[in-house]
């Protein structure tokens, strides 16, 4: 699934130069990488959900979270964001060497949870295209637990870790509103035992939607002043006719 994914968002990412290098050509403008602002607004708000797949101990995963932060001159984003394990990670058949331990069940779950800041500079930005190279760097902690003879799941293990993940991100704007999006990148964990920098230091990738209200508010109230002031428009017209009737 990896490979199908980097193999998309290689495609994406060179359909986006062609895309990009065709609208500059039409509007004879010069192709700008790594723009120096782009839209008219120098401050914005920066909220979103954000999901991604990764492995753990050769295990797929789903880390879900959110971000906050702020947009500046429309080409920096940065902020904190927040993040755990959509559901607890579970191994079979692993001793942990603890008495108590049901040893005819032998199940142990992991829960993970970290905060990071995060840095994301755009790399080029269209009205249809947004390439950007996210950083984030933090730290938070894995736990542990096992199931015991009496069917409770006491913890065996906490433990800390650091991380950075570099990463590069495409997003197609068919609506001003509404983004298909594709991301991937790596983990680099530091900060904690050896185990855990094998098990954690893998490739991760996401996919999926992005909304943002605000614009999605601007399209329907843009959509509903422009009707208004047709059907004001189309009133008066009538109103003219009538009065050049009588």
């Amino acid at each position: 699934m990896l490979k199908v994914l980097t193999t998309i968002l290689l495609f994406i990412t060179v359909t986006s130069f062609q895309s990009f290098g065709q609208d500059s050509l039409k509007s004879t403008k010069k192709l700008e990488l790594f723009p120096k602002s782009y839209g008219d607004k120098k401050w914005n708000l920066l909220i979103g959900l954000d999901a991604r797949r990764s492995y753990f101990a050769g295990t797929k995963i789903k880390i879900g979270g959110i971000k906050i932060g702020a947009i500046y001159k429309g080409v920096h984003r940065f902020g904190i964001g927040f993040y755990q394990l959509n559901k607890n990670l579970v191994f079979h058949d692993v001793v942990v060497g603890k008495a108590d331990q049901d040893l005819v069940d032998k199940e142990i779950r992991f829960s993970l949870g970290y905060s990071s800041i995060f840095y994301e500079r755009v790399f080029f930005k269209t009205r249809w295209w947004d390439v950007s190279f996210p950083v984030h760097l933090g730290g938070g902690s894995i736990t542990g637990t096992y199931k015991d003879t009496l069917g409770a799941y006491p913890q065996f293990v906490s433990q800390g870790f650091s991380a950075l993940l570099p990463s590069v991100q495409v997003k197609f704007y068919p609506l001003t509103w509404l983004a298909f999006r594709v991301s991937g990148g790596y983990r680099i964990a530091f900060n904690t035992q050896p185990e855990i920098k094998r098990a954690f230091r893998t490739a991760f990738y996401g996919f999926g939607l992005s909304i943002n209200p605000i614009e999605l508010y601007k399209s329907i109230f843009k959509k509903n002043n422009s009707d208004k002031n047709s059907s004001e428009q189309e009133k008066e017209i009538l109103e003219g006719e009538e009065e050049e009737r009588r």
